[in-house]
């Protein structure tokens, strides 16, 4: 059986699996030009808006450190080519 803390693990990560699939070409440029914050701002607010909204009281670690790890997966695939 799933723990809570797995389930809000599964939820974050498909909350960036989505924010991935609908921006990856402003990720890519926001990852290139470094201003990832000034062009996804929106996006990532709506992102952790609905993670709240599913997770009450939920600690937004496990949204922040999903979204840093797949960032930098995604920018070491632009430096390597």
């Amino acid at each position: 059986m799933a723990t809570k803390s797995d389930k809000v693990q599964r939820l974050a990560r498909t909350i960036i699996a989505d924010f991935f699939l609908y921006n990856q070409d402003k990720i890519d440029t926001a990852l290139k030009n470094d201003n990832l914050f000034e062009i996804l701002e929106g996006e990532i607010d709506d992102s952790i808006k609905f993670f709240k909204e599913h997770v009450k009281g939920g600690d937004l670690t496990v949204f922040w450190d999903t979204l840093f790890n797949r960032l930098m997966q995604r920018e070491a695939k632009l430096i390597e080519g």
